[in-house]
């Protein structure tokens, strides 16, 4: 349909922005579209737009005589509003091949008009089979599923199912079946195979089609009695489907059907306690959700599986058959109330009648203050001496067999720590077992938290009686702290206990050494420190502070307060040459490069760092960034996408779980695996550089990007996110950590400040990122949306050039996220060190900045030429030995 051709005069009926003749398809696998991402009511819909504005009244949808749940939603983009249809199809189309004909009518628009009824047909996908070209990667895929389940509770041996029970599935879950999240972790797969499909597979556990035609009304009803009578007939176990979605540019909220249960989930839990002998819950969820109903229902086992990608359903079958051990353990706390969180009372909130933020609302600025410090996840539950102990501590995972830990050697020398230990496999069935080793650092000048993570493996498969030793090394630089008075990274006097365990709150000390005295490990400048002093809690049995500084700032367009003239490194401008030097000559001689440069005049360095476009529209495959090629220089392609799980293109390709699912399985070598995967295929596709891994620390739950990234506790984040970036760029394929920093709410994201102590940057935030480096340095870096202690990180040369740059050696390339040139100035960015600007335009909108900055004195021309040397050494990097393709 030319939607351009679409009458919109006042007295026009408003219309569907559709062809009727052409079919909707609808991907059951992944029940929600890229637009839930700007609103959350269109979970389990299909979604076409109006040609009008819409009267929020809704008409009516319905299918086989039967209505469907159906709204009108207003979704912005930019500056531009659209209103938008959503029907409901989830739960009711879940089998491949199927259509159905939706009777829309009623529908008016604010001027009263209403659209002539239109019938649209929809249609699933047809089955895709296993391409054996990609058996391998498929294989890495289908492993990270499975051993990114947590067994989280499993009394009286619930599980693993005994053979020949039947499957009782319960709830919209079944035929809702989430794989992944939305916006930057979504994926594209080749095939799917959700829970039903699965579950259909088994041989020895039939499933109980009764209930799944039931539950394909797509909500959470109880069954009829007599449905009830010949579903406990078939087996005395139910199986509870808890599925939420989540995403990028919307934040959770702890309403009622996200954080909370729904009215109905609750009815239907009681009632299957009530009714069964046995009940178990599959968290198919992307955070963590209240957990409380596990107790109050008496649940029997609970089994996380995240969003586990493509292979989700089959290695979900796996874990409850006992096909497969469970191995995976939880990356962070997981709190019974969401009031026990630390970081719940400085977190927008939108309920109690508050409304959703959009990431882009051009009108409503935020603080975020980070008044629980140091003290996130676990780090404060098992500091506190009165802090709530319910729900699941941080590396908890249970298994089908029983493990030994021996710790055989613990020694300090030299300024490094190492433990020994051995595992033996006790039980009857083989499985794989994870060591977590824990500091406890004295108390004294510095108030530390009770334990951190300063080492972690995991075994091979352990046969009934195997035994492996182990070997964990803790270099000093895992030990420090930083001393805010005294600006420096030390190693505090006293003694420091040395835990072993299968999770924070497990592990028993198995050694200890002693410090006589404090030591000063690195000096370093105070950088990122807040005007405005953050409140602390300084006594273990003090109440958690009330949040008073942090939400919506009435009336204030900006970021406030600022810090003063940031620091900026001094950088001498590159020298101009006689000799005309090509980029193929840079190819065979790297040391050229800063010659290159310098010959380049100052507006085609504007250019150069400016991306030139993205892939997003119709016309394009889905690519985030493409680099501007200017004539004459033969500078190759430079491609670039997101990829946390998969190749984010339109192109169908390999979908790994979303990156908590993939960090719950506690190993790097598999990480490493994951990144070569997305790599090869990355190559294989024409994108030379994933803009993954997203990194940040899971502060609070309610962020909407939870799922994308990995961990609350540095270390963990860090190494994971090194080992995916090392398998990465094994490929020739650029790797990406992100988003620096402290990217951890979605709301009003462009224009939501963090206020954090120094101490917790350098520790927590920042402190992920540079334990990534430490594993492997990829070739760029994106900084966040948000500002941090008064700047916009895209616009601080103490984040980017003194931490990044000074402190960590970093030699790639940092990029902005795309679009923040909404909220942050242009030129402010490269003036901290950005090198390229995204996704830009192939016009001077954004050019003509950097150029007039230079012009003006703002910008030192040295600092724009180290910005593009940066840059296009990541394509040397990329591209070294590759024959150098000419623009065409």
């Amino acid at each position: 349909m030319d939607v351009d051709s679409i009458p919109r005069g006042r007295n026009d009926p408003p219309m569907l922005a559709w062809d009727p003749a052409e079919t909707l398809i609808y991907d059951f696998n992944d029940p929600d579209s890229q637009f839930v991402m700007f609103n959350r009511e269109l979970e389990g819909c299909v979604a076409i737009p109006f040609t009008k504005t819409m009267s929020p009244v809704p008409g009516k949808a319905t299918a086989n005589g039967a209505e469907l749940k159906c709204m009108v939603v207003p979704l912005q983009f930019g500056s531009r509003i659209e209103w938008w249809l959503g029907v409901k199809v989830g739960g009711l189309l879940y089998e491949y091949g199927k259509t159905l004909t939706v009777r829309i009518s009623g529908f008016r628009d604010t001027d009263g008009n209403e659209m002539v009824p239109v019938e649209l047909r929809l249609q699933t996908l047809p089955k895709a089979e296993p391409n054996q070209n990609y058996a391998c990667h498929d294989q890495i895929a289908l492993r990270a599923a499975q051993d990114g389940i947590v067994l989280m509770k499993n009394e009286h041996r619930a599980l693993p199912l005994p053979a020949g029970e039947v499957l009782n599935f319960f709830g919209s879950g079944l035929t809702e079946y989430r794989i992944c999240a939305v916006g930057a972790g979504k994926i594209l797969p080749r095939y799917a195979v959700g829970l039903l499909e699965a579950a259909r597979r088994e041989q020895n556990h039939p499933v109980n089609e009764e209930l799944v035609s039931f539950y394909a009304c797509g909500e959470d009803l109880l069954p009829e009695e007599s449905l009830l009578r010949r579903a406990i007939e078939l087996s005395g176990t139910a199986i509870f489907v808890l599925s939420r979605a989540s995403g990028e540019s919307t934040d959770n909220s702890t309403r009622r059907g996200e954080y909370c249960l729904t009215e109905d989930e609750e009815a239907l839990l009681s009632f299957l306690r009530q009714n069964f002998s046995r009940l178990i819950v599959i968290l198919d969820v992307g955070y963590p959700v209240e957990l409380s109903f596990a107790e109050r229902y008496s649940v029997d086992a609970l089994v996380y599986g995240g969003f586990g990608g493509m292979f989700a359903g089959h290695a979900m079958m796996d874990v409850l058959t006992g096909r497969v051990n469970p191995s995976g353990r939880l990356p962070d706390t997981w709190a019974e109330r969401y009031e026990d969180i630390p970081a719940s009372r400085n977190f927008y909130n939108s309920v109690g009648g508050k409304p959703r933020i959009r990431t882009d609302d051009p009108e409503t600025w935020l603080d975020t203050v980070y008044e629980e410090d140091i003290y996130v996840g676990y780090r404060y539950f098992e500091s506190f001496p009165n802090a709530p102990r319910g729900g699941y501590p941080f590396g908890h995972g249970l298994s089908y067999t029983t493990f030994a830990r021996e710790c055989r050697a613990c020694t300090y020398e030299d300024g490094a720590l190492t433990v020994v230990v051995a595992v033996r496999n006790t039980g009857a069935i083989p499985g794989r077992e994870v060591v977590q080793i824990y500091l406890s650092k004295p108390q004294g000048e510095l108030e530390q938290p009770e334990k951190e993570l300063v080492a972690f493996e995991k075994t091979i498969l352990l046969a009934p009686g195997q035994e492996q030793l182990l070997t964990l090394t803790v270099p000093e630089s895992r030990m420090v702290s930083f001393h805010t008075d005294r600006s420096a990274w030390v190693l505090v006097a006293g003694e420091n206990r040395v835990f072993l365990g299968g999770s924070v709150r497990s592990a028993e000390q198995v050694g200890s050494f002693r410090r006589d005295a404090m030591t000063v490990v690195q000096p370093v400048k105070h950088r990122l420190a807040p005007v405005v002093p953050i409140s602390l809690m300084t006594q273990r049995s003090e109440r958690l502070p009330e949040g008073k500084f942090s939400g919506v700032k009435p009336g204030v367009r900006g970021i406030e307060p600022r810090r003063g003239q940031a620091e900026q490194l001094p950088c001498a401008p590159l020298p101009k040459t006689d000799r005309a030097i090509s980029f193929a000559d840079v190819l065979a001689d790297e040391t050229l490069l800063p010659a290159f440069v310098g010959n380049l005049d100052v507006p085609t360095l504007a250019r150069i760092s400016v991306c030139a476009r993205d892939g997003w529209g119709v016309e394009g495959r889905g690519e985030a960034g493409v680099l501007y090629r200017p004539e004459g220089l033969d500078l190759p392609e430079f491609v670039v996408a997101d990829g946390n799980s998969g190749v984010n293109l339109h192109n169908r390709n390999i979908g790994f779980p979303s990156g908590t699912t993939l960090c719950a399985s506690f190993d790097k070598r598999l990480m490493e695996q994951v990144g070569q995967v997305i790599g090869e295929e990355a190559k294989e596709l024409g994108i030379h550089l994933i803009l993954a891994p997203g990194m940040n620390l899971h502060r609070n739950p309610l962020n909407g990007r939870q799922p994308e990234y990995f961990s609350e506790d540095p270390y963990l984040a860090g190494a994971m996110a090194g080992s995916f970036c090392k398998g990465l760029e094994s490929t020739g394929t650029g790797g990406c950590y992100k988003h620096l920093i402290a990217n951890n709410a979605e709301s009003g994201r462009k224009r939501n400040q963090s206020v954090i102590s120094e101490r917790a940057i350098r520790e927590l935030y920042f402190r992920a990122f540079a334990y990534a480096l430490e594993v492997y340095e990829p070739v760029s870096v994106m900084t966040a949306y948000n500002a941090v202690n008064g700047l916009f990180t895209s616009c601080d040369p103490e984040l980017i050039q003194g931490l990044l740059y000074e402190e960590c050696g970093f030699r790639g390339f940092v990029m902005t996220d795309w679009t923040s040139y909404d909220s942050a100035d242009v030129a402010q960015m490269a003036i901290a060190g950005n090198a390229w600007i995204t996704p830009g335009s192939s016009d001077d909108t954004f050019t003509g900045q950097i150029e007039d900055a230079v012009s003006d004195g703002r910008l030192p021309l040295a600092r724009l030429q180290d910005n593009v040397r940066r840059l296009l050494g990541a394509l040397v990097r990329l591209n070294r030995g590759k024959p150098c393709k000419r623009k065409r």
